[in-house]
């Protein structure tokens, strides 16, 4: 047992959140999780679960990435089966997904209505004064509302990423960072993955996106506002997610209770994420991946 610990200690010191991202078209935040370790000599496997920010069609919203024909090929190559789109009813009204297209893949629609980069409440609150600053306590409180307000919703998207039939599954919101990162730090959570590996796979976004409030610095024109105290509000600060889990924590025990009392997925639904997102860990030494972790 000590030694099986140690063992899974050092593949978490091991592992490197970049590892994840791809570079595919013109998306930046594009990543499979394929590698993070669960913390019991297993990791989640390659080509299973990837997240990313909205895809549109050409001439819609320049906030977006935008969908080259010319990177069909790339896409499709990812063998992406589902699309989970977390962004709200009035988000897809305006611009639907182009990862359907892109991909080939089945579409499913998750509204989560709490959310959408540069249109949420706490924008207008901001362009109205009603709020000067945004810090990761905001964010974390943004993230505990949301938790408990659609936990219906995370239970459905877990249901599906527990589905082989469904597998691949891409996630995607707007910005690929605050309804994703949420359902992949449950999913994550829910495979056993230490809260470390979980916190940091989520603050990747802010490295791999850097400074986007100056995306949507002419939101706030003639507000006054410092756009280096809403920064945050654009960002994926380690706080806000480590403050959020801890939250759920504190209120059912674990975040797996929170799954199973709020969210609704049964012991068999948690099995089922667990046999089929997990593969052994590769050994050390080993030149690449096994066949098995690389979805072989």
């Amino acid at each position: 047992m000590g030694d099986e610990a140690c063992g899974d200690r050092a593949s978490t010191a091991r592992w490197e959140p970049r590892s994840t991202h791809r570079v595919v078209g013109a998306t930046a935040n594009l990543r499979d999780l394929g590698g993070v370790p669960a913390g019991d000599g297993r990791v989640v496997g390659a080509s299973r679960v990837l997240r990313a920010e909205a895809l549109v069609l050409p001439d819609t919203t320049p906030l977006c990435t935008v969908w080259a024909p010319s990177d069909t090929d790339a896409y499709r190559a990812l063998g992406i089966r589902t699309v989970l789109d977390l962004r709200s009813t009035s988000e897809t009204g305006r611009v639907a997904s182009a990862w359907p297209d892109a991909t080939a893949a089945a579409y499913v629609a998750i509204p989560i209505e709490e959310g959408g980069e540069g249109d949420t409440d706490y924008v207008r609150e901001i362009r109205t004064g009603l709020r000067i600053r945004f810090t990761a306590a905001d964010m974390a409180g943004y993230y505990a509302l949301t938790l408990r307000r659609r936990a219906d919703e995370f239970g459905t998207a877990l249901r599906i990423l527990a589905d082989p039939e469904r597998l691949p599954v891409l996630v995607h919101c707007a910005a690929g960072k605050d309804r994703t990162g949420l359902l992949v730090a449950l999913l994550l959570e829910g495979l056993g993955v230490p809260r470390r590996v979980v916190v940091e796979e989520y603050a990747l976004t802010g490295a791999l996106r850097p400074h986007r409030v100056r995306a949507y610095a002419h939101r706030f024109e003639g507000s006054g506002v410092d756009l280096d105290d809403v920064a945050t509000l654009f960002d994926s600060p380690a706080a806000a997610m480590e403050e959020a889990l801890a939250g759920l924590d504190a209120e059912f025990g674990s975040v797996r209770r929170y799954l199973t009392d709020r969210c609704g997925l049964t012991r068999g639904d948690l099995e089922s994420l667990r046999a089929n997102l997990l593969v052994p860990a590769p050994v050390r030494g080993m030149e690449g991946p096994t066949e098995e972790a690389r979805g072989g």
